[in-house]
Parts: C-alpha cells; sequence; structure tokens
C-alpha cells in the first residue's frame, strides 16, 4: 500500500503544478485547442504581405497536430463527425498555402475511408451544426481544387438537410449578403456579436474590419496557437466543468483547498447573476445547464443560493414551448436541471415544478431508444448518464460506485448542446486527473481490503462471528460504510461505524428472534448499570463487545482530546437496548401501539444514530460532546427517516413475525386504507422529511462540517438498502456490487480497446512544455506522442502472491464464509455475473 500511497501522491503533486497551481491558474490551458478554429486562423492572410499567413503558428500547429489515422480531432479511439470538419478545415489550410503535402493526402484517405462510416454512425440524424458545415467545407474545400465530392446517399442527405435548414432561416452575413459558409453564422450571437475564432477569422477575411483583426490577436495571445472552439471562454463554466470532474471521479478529499477557491469564484458570479436579463433562445442551452451545475454544487459545498438562475425559464411559455420543441438541444442541460433539483428543501415549489418538467423532458428522449427510433451515437453515452440518473435516486447511490462507473466509462461531463460550440475539459486535462481516479480508486480498494480483513478478525475475537441465529453482514456493512465514506483519511470512522452496525444487528437479533424475555431483561439491565454480573451465552459475548467498542472508541478520543465521553457513549447504548426490550415486550404480548407511541421507541431502535455517534468522535474536528448531547435536528431527522425506509420495505416480513409496523398499525388506525394507500402516506412524509433532512446537512450550521456529511452518509446507505427492496436481508442482491467496490480490478479499455496496465504517467503521456508559445505569454502543454484523447488504462490491482485467477474467486470464500454460515438462513447461493470475465 505505501507504493500506492507514494504514486497518488506524486500524481497529486503533478496535477496541481501543471493546471491548478493558484499563482499560475488559466482556465484557458484546461480545454481543448480546436482543429477546425486553428485552421480557419492559419488561413487569414498576412495585410502587409498577403501571399504568407498572418498566423505561421497555427499553421504549424495544423501541421504538427495530425493524427497518426489522418484526421484532426482529439479523439484517436473512435473518431467522430466533428473530425470531418476539422479535418476539411485543416487540408483546406495546408492547400491555401501549399505546404504540407502528405499530410493533405493522408486527410483526404481519411474523408473518403471514413465519411461514410461516421455519418452511418449518426443513425441519420445529423447535428443542425453538421448539416450546415459539412457540406459548406466540401464546397470549399473543391474550390481550392481538393476532390473530396462523391456521390454518397448519406453525403446528399446531409446537403439537402442544410438546403432544408436555410430554406426554414436567414443566414445573413455582417455585410448583409447571403454567403456560401452559413455554417459560420451559427456561431454569431442573436445581438451580432461574434463568439468563435473561426466566425471571426472568416469575417475579417470577407470585411477586413481592422476590429476582428484586433479580436484574433487578442485570441493567439491569450490562447497560444492552439485556439478553442469558443472565444472568450466562460471562466466560470470550464471551473464548474472541472470541479464537477474532480468530484465524479472521486478526487474532491485531494483539492478541497481548491475546490473551496474556486466555488468562491464562481458564487461571486451566481449571485450577481440572480435575476439576469433575458438571454437568447441559442444561448439558453449552454446557460441552463451551466447554472444547474452551479447550484448544484454549491450546494452541495453549504452555499444557500437561489434556484432562481435556471428554473425562471417556466415563468416564460413560448420558451417552455421552445424547450419541448427541441428537446434534443436540451437533453444536456436539461439532465443537469433535474440533477440540480435533488438538492431540493422544504417549500421550494418552483424547484419542484422543475423537477417534474425536466423528468418529462428526459423520459420523452429515453423513450426513443424504447421505440427504436434513430439516434446518433454521439449521443449514446449521455443517454446513458440519463438512464442511470432517472432508475435510480441520488440518494441511493453509493459515491464509490458511481466513480468507478465515471472511471470506466470515462463519461464526457461537459455540456452537449448539438452543436459545435460543446464546451468540454482536454483530453490533457482530463488524462491526468484520470489517472490519478485511477490510482486513487485502487489505492482505496486496497484499504478496504485490509479494513474488511480487521472487522472479521475482531468479529470473531469478540465471538459475534460464531453466533448461529443472527445475521452476519460484516462485508454488506462495511461495503456501505466505505462506498459512502469512501475517503482514504476516514479509515478509523470507517471501522466504529461497522463495528456498531454490526453489534446492532447482532443485537437486534438477539432481541428479535433469540433470547428469552428474562435473558433479554438481563442484557438490557447490565448494559444500563455498565456491569455484565449474571450474564451468560450469547447475552455475555454481546456486552463484552460492546464493552471492548466503547472502551476503544472513548480510549481513542481521550488520548486525542484530554476528555472522556465513555458516560455519553454508553447512556446511548443504554437508550438504545431500552428500545429494543420494548418492542420485544410489544412482539411477545402481542400489543399494537399507536403510530405515535410506536414512533417514539422504533425511531431509537433503528439504531441510525447509534451507529453514526461513536465513529464521529474520531472524526476531525470532533463534535463537542455537549453538542450531541442535546440530540440535533439532524440526528432527529435521521433517525425518523432511517426508520421510515426501513418499515415499508420490511412490513411483510414483520407481519410474518408478528412484530409491529408502522405501514399495519398504520393501517389499523385507518381502516379504510389499503397497503398501498398506507405505504404512499408514509413515503410522502418520507420524501417531506428529506428535504428537511438536506437542508440541515448541507446548510446548517449546528455542527461541523464533517459530522453532517457523516449524518448524509449514513442516509445515502440506509437508502441503498431499502430503495427498492430490502437489499440488506437479500444473500445475493448486492454481491456484485460488493465485489465492484472493494475487490474487482478497474476495467478501462486503452485506444486499441484492450485492456492494459498502468505505466509511468510522465513516459505515457510524454508531455513537455510547448516552447513555441512563451512569446506569446503562455507555456501550453502538447504532447511529444500523437495526441491520443483520454489516456486509457486498466488498474492491475496486485495482492501479494496471487495470480489473477485468484483475483476472480478469492473474493467469494471471503464473502461466502462471512455470509453463508448460517445454512438455515442462507439456503442458496449463486454467483454474480459480475464475476465473469
Amino acid at each position: 500500500m505505501d507504493s500506492q500511497e507514494s504514486l497518488v501522491k506524486n500524481l497529486l503533486m503533478k496535477v496541481k503544478q501543471d493546471h491548478l497551481a493558484s499563482s499560475e491558474f488559466d482556465v484557458y490551458s484546461l480545454v481543448p485547442p480546436s482543429p477546425y478554429d486553428t485552421a480557419w486562423l492559419s488561413m487569414v492572410p498576412n495585410p502587409q504581405q498577403s501571399d504568407q499567413p498572418l498566423f505561421q503558428g497555427c499553421l504549424d500547429w495544423v501541421l504538427q497536430h495530425q493524427n497518426r489515422g489522418g484526421f484532426w480531432g482529439e479523439n484517436i479511439a473512435h473518431p467522430t463527425i466533428e473530425c470531418l470538419t476539422s479535418t476539411l478545415a485543416c487540408i483546406v489550410a495546408l492547400t491555401t498555402w501549399n505546404v504540407g503535402h502528405d499530410a493533405i493526402q493522408k486527410g483526404l484517405a481519411f474523408i473518403h475511408g471514413n465519411t461514410e462510416k461516421l455519418l452511418e454512425e449518426q443513425n441519420g440524424s445529423f447535428p443542425e451544426w453538421f448539416a450546415i458545415v459539412f457540406p459548406a467545407m466540401i464546397e470549399l474545400a473543391e474550390t481550392k481544387g481538393l476532390h473530396v465530392y462523391f456521390s454518397n446517399g448519406l453525403v446528399e442527405q446531409v446537403f439537402l438537410e442544410r438546403q432544408e435548414i436555410l430554406q426554414t432561416r436567414r443566414w445573413v452575413s455582417g455585410c448583409g449578403r447571403q454567403q456560401n459558409y452559413p455554417a459560420l453564422m451559427l456561431k454569431y450571437h442573436e445581438d451580432g456579436l461574434i463568439q468563435s475564432p473561426s466566425a471571426i477569422a472568416h469575417a475579417f477575411m470577407k470585411t477586413g474590419n481592422k476590429e476582428f483583426l484586433v479580436k484574433l490577436n487578442s485570441i493567439v495571445q491569450t490562447c497560444g496557437y492552439g485556439v478553442p472552439a469558443v472565444y472568450p471562454l466562460d471562466e466560470d463554466l470550464v471551473k464548474i466543468l472541472l470541479i464537477n470532474q474532480i468530484e465524479t471521479l472521486g478526487l474532491a478529499e485531494h483539492f478541497m483547498e481548491e475546490i473551496t477557491s474556486l466555488l468562491g469564484q464562481v458564487y461571486r458570479s451566481y449571485i450577481s447573476c440572480e435575476e439576469p436579463k433575458s438571454m437568447a433562445k441559442n444561448a439558453m442551452p449552454i446557460q441552463l445547464y451551466k447554472h444547474s451545475l452551479a447550484f448544484r454544487l454549491l450546494r452541495l459545498y453549504g452555499y444557500r443560493v437561489s434556484p432562481r438562475n435556471f428554473c425562471r425559464f417556466l415563468e416564460d411559455e413560448d420558451i417552455v414551448a421552445y424547450i419541448e420543441e427541441h428537446r434534443e438541444l436540451f437533453l444536456s442541460a436539461m439532465y443537469n436541471v433535474y440533477r440540480a433539483t435533488d438538492v431540493t428543501f422544504t417549500g421550494e415549489n418552483q424547484l419542484e415544478d422543475t423537477r417534474a418538467f425536466s423528468r418529462r423532458i428526459l423520459e420523452k428522449e429515453t423513450m426513443k431508444d424504447c421505440m427504436n427510433l434513430v439516434r446518433p451515437i454521439s449521443m449514446t453515452n449521455l443517454q446513458g448518464q440519463i438512464k442511470h440518473e432517472l432508475s435510480i435516486p441520488w440518494l441511493a447511490r453509493l459515491d464509490h460506485l458511481e466513480h468507478r462507473r465515471c472511471i470506466e466509462r470515462e463519461e464526457s461531463l461537459g455540456p452537449w448542446t448539438a452543436n459545435a460550440l460543446s464546451y468540454r475539459l482536454s483530453s490533457q486535462s482530463n488524462a491526468t486527473l484520470l489517472q490519478l481516479a485511477i490510482e486513487n480508486y485502487s489505492l482505496r480498494q486496497s484499504i478496504f481490503r485490509n479494513e474488511l480483513k480487521e472487522l472479521e478478525r475482531w468479529s470473531k475475537e469478540m465471538g459475534l462471528a460464531a453466533m448461529g441465529f443472527a445475521r452476519q453482514k460484516t462485508t454488506y456493512c462495511h461495503f456501505a460504510v466505505a462506498s459512502t465514506a469512501s475517503n482514504s483519511s476516514l479509515s478509523d470512522v470507517r471501522l466504529a461505524v461497522v463495528k456498531s452496525a454490526i453489534l446492532v444487528t447482532v443485537a437486534d437479533d438477539f432481541f428479535d428472534r433469540e433470547g428469552s424475555m428474562d435473558e433479554l431483561e438481563a442484557l438490557a439491565n447490565a448494559v444500563n448499570r455498565w456491569e455484565p454480573k449474571g450474564l451468560t451465552g450469547h447475552g455475555k459475548t454481546i456486552f463484552n463487545a460492546l464493552k471492548d467498542f466503547v472502551d476503544d472508541i472513548s480510549g481513542k478520543f481521550f488520548n486525542k482530546n484530554g476528555y472522556d465521553i465513555k458516560a455519553y457513549l454508553q447512556d446511548l447504548w443504554c437508550q438504545t437496548f431500552a428500545s429494543w426490550l420494548k418492542e420485544a415486550e410489544w412482539s411477545r404480548n402481542g400489543h399494537a401501539p399507536s403510530t405515535v407511541e410506536y414512533l417514539q421507541v422504533a425511531a431509537t431502535s433503528i439504531a441510525s444514530h447509534t451507529i453514526l455517534l461513536p465513529a464521529a468522535f474520531l472524526l476531525y474536528p470532533p463534535p463537542e460532546i455537549d453538542i450531541l448531547k442535546k440530540r440535533q435536528p439532524l440526528t432527529n431527522s435521521l433517525m425518523l427517516l432511517t426508520r421510515l425506509l426501513n418499515e415499508i420495505r420490511s412490513y411483510q416480513k414483520e407481519q410474518e413475525e408478528g412484530k409491529p409496523n408502522l405501514v399495519l398499525l398504520y393501517m389499523k388506525e385507518n381502516p379504510n386504507l389499503g397497503v398501498e394507500e398506507s405505504i404512499a402516506i408514509i413515503q410522502k412524509t418520507l420524501d417531506e422529511k428529506k428535504k428537511e433532512f438536506l437542508e440541515l446537512a448541507l446548510i446548517s450550521d449546528e455542527m461541523p462540517e464533517a459530522c453532517k456529511q457523516l449524518h448524509l452518509h449514513c442516509l445515502k446507505a440506509f437508502q441503498m438498502f431499502f430503495n427498492s427492496t430490502n437489499a440488506f436481508d437479500s444473500p445475493t442482491e448486492l454481491l456484485a456490487h460488493i465485489n465492484k467496490a472493494i475487490f474487482d480490478p478497474l476495467r478501462v479499455e486503452d485506444v486499441q480497446g484492450s485492456f492494459m496496465p498502468l505505466n509511468s504517467f510522465q513516459s505515457t503521456l510524454g508531455l513537455k512544455k510547448d516552447k513555441s508559445l512563451a512569446s506569446h505569454g503562455k507555456s501550453h502543454y502538447s504532447s511529444s506522442k500523437t495526441c491520443n484523447g483520454f489516456f486509457k488504462s486498466t488498474c492491475a490491482i496486485k495482492l501479494q502472491g496471487n495470480s489473477r485467477k485468484d483475483l476472480v474467486t478469492k473474493p467469494y470464500s471471503r464473502i461466502l464464509s462471512l455470509e453463508m454460515r448460517n445454512p438455515t438462513i442462507y439456503t442458496t447461493f449463486s454467483k454474480p455475473k459480475a464475476y465473469i470475465y
């Protein structure tokens, strides 16, 4: 593990030095150069010497950045239709200056050999920008003597689609004349301002307007010779994308200082436009994307912000109709709008309406797949993200597995707005973060496996693993805790939470199904006295394990903080055992309490606070004991929510066992209601209480941030267990997820589609400083190797002395030994398909 920790630290240092150094932070270094726009700048002639390019450096950039496949573009693993327009622009630029003859031939070969295939991948549905730009670039190439037009049904279809667009819209240049290359007019805002380097270059060549020349010089001065697709950049949006990428890859714990600084800047901009002016319709997708993602991140990091920036569109019927008519254009925006509503607080009706609207838009688009309608392949990834978002609530998703999903799928996290102006982080920026994420995830897995061994040892040593009546859920509990509170620094906290959960599970089963009333009363009394005198058998085993746990936590806390919390912990467990005893009395006496009486006891007996609070004292900084003694609203909210989640999914089991359950008690008090109606009422209460909980967990200042986050982690674990079924009691439902979280190596493809081990980060990327940009005040990175998009690799976890076969089989023997020890409870075991390679 030491070597893995060192590697993570070295990669982290490199990422921070190369991309996030506060004194040199440059958003332009984080976005990829656009071959299309760079090619257009390289076509601009020098006003004083028309047979020479004005920006020789841009022309050199074009010459240096052709991929081995003959095209220009970032994605070497799978060229996209953007590579067609970029390649056409680049070979036109080279032809304009009669240079790079071999590169031109390779580019032509790519166009002729791949156009049909890339167009087929769009399944007959072409983005509007492409339907205009592609034919225009073919026509421009023909005027240069490049014979790229060929008879192909799909190419002709694109031309026909352009004709239809031009017939329904007016594409007029700044001079008032219809242009041969109307694609460039897409780069104008509705207020007439040009927003991309290619458009500025085209406008200057057509008009000679010196204002355009000033802008071109400014672009090169700011960006270097490889220019972006958008200028000027929305710097706040780039910062938001970077924070979101760090979050989604599971790296936030390493960048808290940088995230805090960047979010502070984003917050100031966000609140300055809470009453923004009306925006042009063509700018709406990117603005909705930006404001909704900013809102989500700001709330998750404790900022109290209004959702009005991205919700106000619902107030305009014309805009609502426009979005519904152009759903595909707004798909990425609506996806992030929907995600933003995950953090809705009580009384935010506008957010509720926005959630309903965005969900409806997303569901309509996903229905196209069910109806076998054509979709561009470029949207497949976004479609997968949308389906995942709609199918599993945010609170039921485990962060650690979400990080894995992002790493393995290498999901595009930039806004997809169906045009060529999509913001995204550069492949080099993503590559460094991805490499760090791979190593970080693998390090966490090795930590988790060591923690699980320690928990097995403790459970066995305390005698808890040998109790035949009790559910053996060590692995389940550790999986849930590790997958929510996954930061590497929280190991002691995780161990404490899981030990509490093991004790709760075993003791709860003892009170539910094993102990006699005399034994239960004796154990509850012993916990109250904190003295095991008179205990025997299972009761004595449980008490001894509990005492060992409390002594350990209180001892560690005293050594660090200098005062004793043992009495508080003892009282916490005493209340919990008293609640179990009360429920046992109800069950064995056949007593049906009122719903109010039941919840007063059941909110304690669910023991979520008993699992959580002892471990909270191991956080840094720890909560003040006087604060916890007062039982804060956040803790009370957690106790109620976890109880309600359990009640909805366990009523059938508890009905069979003769135990009280809120669903059944509510029906008893309301005879006109059936099971489904009773559940629906409880679910509505649950949904409303979650909003209260989120506001307390994210915004309130009643306890330290780390303690609030631990409450949120606890709720997410319970939500996962009881989201749609009672997964906690299922012997197999979670096994595939457990394997992915703790045992399975990451599976990330390299650029050829095969699996590869990790290589040296520096040597693989071959990064070096691009000295040619120094004169322009920039020091961007270029690659000494052919640009190949994302660095793709798989992290092969190395266990000492284990072969790959061991990696596949040993996790199963581990889970079997822990979860299948009681054949009277678990009689079947099916091997999850996730482990079949």
